[in-house]
C-alpha cells in the first residue's frame, strides 16, 4: 500500500518516551508501538517502525500513513518549539521521500474520538507552515 498520509499524535503523557508507549501498546494486544516516530520535548526524533510496518495508530489510515508522536499532554500543555520545528521538518523530509497528499491531526481522521493531537496543537498552522492546505 502506498503512503499518502502523516497523522500527528500527542503521548497524552506529561511525561514517556517510546519505550514506554511500546509497552502500553503491546499490553493493549498491539503487536508493537503505534508511531512510527516520536518525537521528545527536547525535539530529539525517534524512530520506531520502517515506514513499510503497518502500525496502529489510526484506525482507518493505517495502512496508508505514518503516525508521529509527540510527548506531552496538549490538551492541557503547549509542545515545545524544539517540538514544533522537528515535526515540521520531519514531515519536510517524509513528504519528499514518499507521496504525502495530507497531514492530519489524529482528531482529524474520520470517525476519530479523539482532540488528539490536542487542543493545543493548530494543525492549520503545521500544514501552512509545511506550504500544504489540505487537512
Amino acid at each position: 500500500t502506498s503512503i499518502d498520509t502523516i497523522v500527528v499524535h500527542h503521548s497524552a503523557t506529561k511525561q514517556g518516551d517510546a519505550r514506554a508507549f511500546a509497552r502500553y501498546h503491546v499490553g493493549q494486544g498491539w503487536p508493537g508501538i503505534g508511531y512510527h516516530y516520536v518525537i521528545d520535548k527536547s525535539g530529539r526524533v525517534f524512530k520506531c517502525n520502517t515506514a513499510a510496518t503497518i502500525s496502529y495508530h489510526a484506525s482507518g489510515y493505517n495502512s496508508r500513513s505514518l503516525g508521529i508522536c509527540l510527548v506531552g499532554n496538549f490538551d492541557e500543555e503547549r509542545p515545545t518549539e524544539a517540538q514544533m520545528g522537528a515535526l515540521v521538518e520531519l514531515c519536510r523530509e517524509l513528504a519528499q521521500a514518499y507521496s504525502i497528499r495530507q497531514v492530519l491531526g489524529h482528531r482529524e481522521v474520520p470517525g476519530a474520538k479523539k482532540s488528539c493531537p490536542g487542543v493545543n496543537v493548530d494543525m492549520q498552522e503545521i500544514r501552512q507552515k509545511l506550504g500544504t492546505k489540505t487537512a
